[in-house]
């Protein structure tokens, strides 16, 4: 599991009963933290996510926006877990609405290692990818999956720019998804840019970020 917090004695203490009951825990202590873990193409994606969404404080960001689209758009297959200290229902219901539940803080830590080990033991595996159709498989969350099929219709994205999309939120590079559609890096490179354009932008990250953020606004 991905343990995205700050430093301090609670987390500790969660990150030790978890190591005693062998559930293998990554730690992100900032905002910055999480962002090189979610660009790492060689880590497989964690199962379970536990976020402490007054990291982004620290961006300025008292809402943690910046945190929940990274993880929800990276990590699709992962059970989300947010906590902070200010939580009103309208909030836990925006959160929800992404498919990332909420709890106020402060919460036990030995509960919530609890709740972590549950979560791992109930998470799907996923079978080997052997062809092009299972990289288009996954079994996306049902929030996701309508966030990015609207997203689509929005933005009038092709099939095949509808694909790019979905295989870069898999966690596909642009190499790797020219490999699984059949085509060239130039190919993908002209996909992107197009979608970029669609969204106001000329470019894959300006296609990105508008991804993020319709996810946060929906």
């Amino acid at each position: 599991m991905l343990l995205v917090a700050e430093d301090g004695p609670e987390e500790r203490s969660m990150s030790r009963i978890l190591r005693e009951k062998q559930v293998f825990v990554e730690w992100a202590r900032s905002v910055s933290e999480l962002e090189k873990r979610a660009a790492s193409a060689r880590l497989a994606a964690p199962e379970v996510v536990f976020l402490d969404l007054d990291l982004d404080l620290e961006h300025g960001d008292s809402a943690g926006e910046r945190s929940v689209s990274l993880v929800r758009s990276r990590f699709v297959r992962a059970a989300v877990v947010a906590f902070c200290g200010a939580l009103s229902g309208e909030r836990a219901a925006r959160l929800l609405g992404v498919g990332v539940a909420s709890l106020p803080k402060p919460v036990s830590p030995s509960v919530l290692a609890e709740l972590a080990v549950q979560l791992c033991s109930q998470r799907p595996r996923d079978p080997a990818p052997s062809a092009v159709s299972s990289k288009t498989s996954h079994e996306w969350s049902s929030a996701v999956q309508v966030a990015l099929d609207s997203y689509a219709e929005q933005r009038v994205l092709s099939k095949q720019q509808l694909l790019i999309l979905g295989l870069y939120l898999c966690g596909e590079n642009d190499k790797q998804i020219a490999q699984a559609i059949a085509c060239s890096g130039a190919t993908v490179y002209e996909h992107w840019r197009r979608i970029g354009k669609k969204a106001g932008g000329s470019s894959k990250a300006d296609a990105i970020t508008d991804f993020h953020r319709f996810l946060v606004r929906n």
